[in-house]
């Protein structure tokens, strides 16, 4: 488990911020959507006060020593170079990403890479998280998003904390029920504002509506507290033509769901709302 803390100054009042979680990408397999990564990175490179939180799964990462390995699910740049894998995955993820580096706020570890740090020694998030200069959240973290109001002609600095509960996850299975019933676990479990779990390669979103009191000075009131969690998609495709049988096939799982979810926050009203 780790602790993030982001603060982000803005000085119009009302400005709205985007996080997007991407994750799941399987860089290497030949089912991995390179087209629809680079037309996220250039949409979020375009975008105004948009920024993204790395959900793992970055890279195929499996070895040809791998019980997993399958030569037909390899992407074909890759077959010339099976002895240095996992290297030339995680350049390739650096290179595409090195545009939008500035724009992330953490990179989480997939079971993936997971995987390549347990068997082969090699921490290839971590090495990623150093050359964007960013923190490793590795399986799961906190991150205190704290957005900070400035301007010379006012009287007080006004500042608004969202706290984001953010992992790569484990739930899977064929059902929808069963994705949503591990995310509204997390959401009893952890108390924040986003809760966000990859793995699963569908996009869930669902909110929850939290009643509580406050005391002012002379009296109570009930306030009503927003909470958002999302499973957050993937670029793997799980069918494909051309001779790959995925395991999403092999195993009759349902097809992906390709692409982002997106988290907007609205520090001033203090809101959040999420969409695909």
């Amino acid at each position: 488990m780790e602790i993030n803390k982001i603060t982000i100054t803005y000085e119009k009042k009302g400005e709205k911020f985007r996080l997007i979680p991407i994750g799941d990408l399987h860089i290497g397999n030949r089912g991995c959507d390179i087209k629809k990564i680079k037309d996220l990175i250039s949409w979020i490179a375009e975008k105004e006060n948009t920024y993204w939180i790395g959900m793992g799964d970055y890279l195929e990462a499996i070895n040809y020593t791998d019980k997993r390995f399958d030569p037909s699910s390899v992407a074909k740049k890759y077959l010339d170079c099976l002895d240095n894998l996992v290297e030339e995955q995680k350049a390739d993820f650096i290179s595409l990403f090195e545009k939008i580096k500035d724009n992330c706020i953490g990179l989480h570890t997939g079971n993936h890479e997971d995987a390549i740090r347990r068997f082969y020694h090699v921490d290839v998030v971590n090495d990623i998280a150093k050359e964007f200069n960013v923190k490793n959240l590795r399986y799961s973290a906190f991150t205190i998003l704290q957005f900070a109001r400035s301007k010379e002609n006012w009287k007080t600095k006004a500042m608004r904390n969202f706290i984001i509960f953010s992992t790569h996850g484990r739930a899977g299975g064929r059902k929808g029920g069963n994705k949503i019933n591990r995310l509204e676990d997390l959401m009893a479990w952890f108390d924040a504002d986003v809760y966000l779990k990859g793995h699963s390669h569908k996009k869930i979103l669902t909110t929850v509506t939290q009643l509580s009191v406050i005391q002012g000075k002379k009296n109570s009131a009930l306030i009503y507290k927003k909470k958002i969690g999302a499973v957050t998609g993937s670029f793997l495709q799980g069918y494909a033509l051309g001779g790959l049988t995925s395991y999403t096939e092999r195993w009759e799982y349902p097809p992906t769901d390709l692409g982002v979810i997106k988290i907007t926050f609205i520090p001033d009203d203090g809101d959040i709302h999420a969409s695909e």
